[in-house]
């Protein structure tokens, strides 16, 4: 861990002057954010947060990343997540995949998973969770895809042609 976030003292401390640090490097009209490079949540002490470069937000994941370890080693059951600089958006709905290991086998030998999927906009009650369902690409590079891409994504997942 970093000199500025206190390795070596107590986690307490590690939490707070970390967080400490983000808040310090954030600016409200910020064009950069930090996400988790798998799935864009953005997990406390970066969450909502904006930084005004690309370096403040390097320096603000630096010390979410140490933040986020000091958490991880107080909770085994952490999330722990793979915190990376991108451009700030102004989207309003969030993603979020988890896949669990859940007991028993498939018949190729491998564990069983289960996988939730969940998009939440800012509004109260604005989610929808979609447990072992298909999920597939609705918007592509540019804009949002034609129906029959859809439809041939989700019969390439059943096995059609």
């Amino acid at each position: 861990m970093s000199a500025d976030t206190g390795a070596g003292s107590n986690p307490g401390d590690l939490l707070r002057r970390a967080r400490e640090r983000v808040e310090a490097l954030a600016d409200a009209d910020g064009a950069f954010a930090v996400a988790c490079a798998e799935t864009g949540v953005r997990p406390a002490p970066v969450s909502r947060l904006r930084f005004g470069s690309f370096a403040d937000a390097e320096r603000a994941r630096d010390a979410a990343v140490a933040y986020r370890t000091a958490l991880c080693d107080l909770d085994p059951d952490c999330e722990s997540y793979d915190l990376a600089v991108c451009e700030e958006t102004d989207s309003a709905v969030g993603f979020v995949s988890v896949r669990e290991t859940t007991d028993g086998r498939r018949a190729n030998g491998l564990p069983r998973t289960r996988r939730t999927v969940t998009l939440a906009g800012d509004g109260r009650d604005e989610w929808l969770r979609v447990e072992n369902a298909p999920v597939v690409d609705l918007v592509g590079p540019d804009a949002l895809l034609d129906d029959e891409v859809v439809e041939r994504q989700l019969r390439t997942m059943r096995g059609e042609r």
